[in-house]
């Protein structure tokens, strides 16, 4: 398995770059993990439309969805100029219910819903979903093929599904969007130094940190993590990771 990263920024895109999206290819296959503002534009410097085999939505808050719209005119437009290409699968929460009703794409888009627990096979690879903690219904999920794993945590805080979707993984993007010197009575997103705890709590083998939030200085994001687990790398937008 290779994980390419689109788009690494937080809430909104740090000047050049996008917000989540990592696309997740093995056997030919590609699968689009969240779907970002910039993150088409980067998409396509790797494959076409029609490469692109599914899409996994961690959630609906607009940072990881905002390009979904974008892709729809993609759709429409590579169609009328002759690129035929069948419904693209799109798994996602259930909520909030309106934005899950403006994913709908007469066809070009299959819906289908991620519930607490739920795990599939994706061509191949067995793919499992873990509830995170995040104001609204938000989903970790693990890949593992031929013997190797990914995790991706989404967005969330510490919370008990954490180290179950982390254990062992050979390749763990955390959701790093704050730093302790910025904590508050309630957070929304891990500090980088609860990411690189909880990696070395869950014997993760590659930690890259995500989810950067633009107003806070990457260095120190990285410095804060590196002093609890040394190897920890940020996300890189356009850099290709070997699982």
């Amino acid at each position: 398995m290779k994980l390419t990263v689109l788009g690494a920024s937080g809430g909104f895109p740090s000047p050049g770059g996008a917000t989540s999206g990592y696309l997740l290819s093995y056997d030919d296959r590609h699968i689009l993990i969240d779907c970002g503002s910039g993150v088409l534009a980067n998409l396509f410097r790797f494959i076409r439309l029609d490469q692109l085999d599914a899409i996994i939505l961690t959630h609906l808050h607009y940072d990881h969805i905002s390009d979904m719209q974008v892709l729809k005119y993609a759709i429409d437009l590579s169609r009328k100029f002759g690129v035929e290409r069948p419904a693209i699968p799109v798994i996602a929460p259930a909520s909030p219910e309106n934005i899950v009703a403006s994913l709908q794409s007469d066809g070009d888009l299959i819906i289908g819903q991620i519930n607490p627990g739920s795990a599939l096979s994706m061509y191949g690879a067995s793919v499992r979903f873990y509830a995170m903690e995040h104001p609204v219904e938000t989903y970790g999920l693990s890949v593992e093929k031929d013997g190797k794993k990914l995790a991706l945590t989404a967005d969330s805080v510490p919370c008990p599904n954490l180290q179950a979707l982390l254990q062992g993984a050979d390749l763990a993007l955390m959701d790093a969007g704050s730093i302790e010197r910025l904590r508050k009575p309630r957070m929304m997103h891990m500090t980088a130094a609860e990411c690189a705890t909880l990696a070395n709590a869950s014997q993760v083998k590659t930690l890259l940190l995500t989810h950067l939030l633009p107003l806070i200085e990457p260095g120190e994001v990285l410095a804060e993590a590196r002093q609890i687990r040394p190897q920890t790398e940020l996300a890189t937008p356009l850099v290709v990771y070997d699982i």
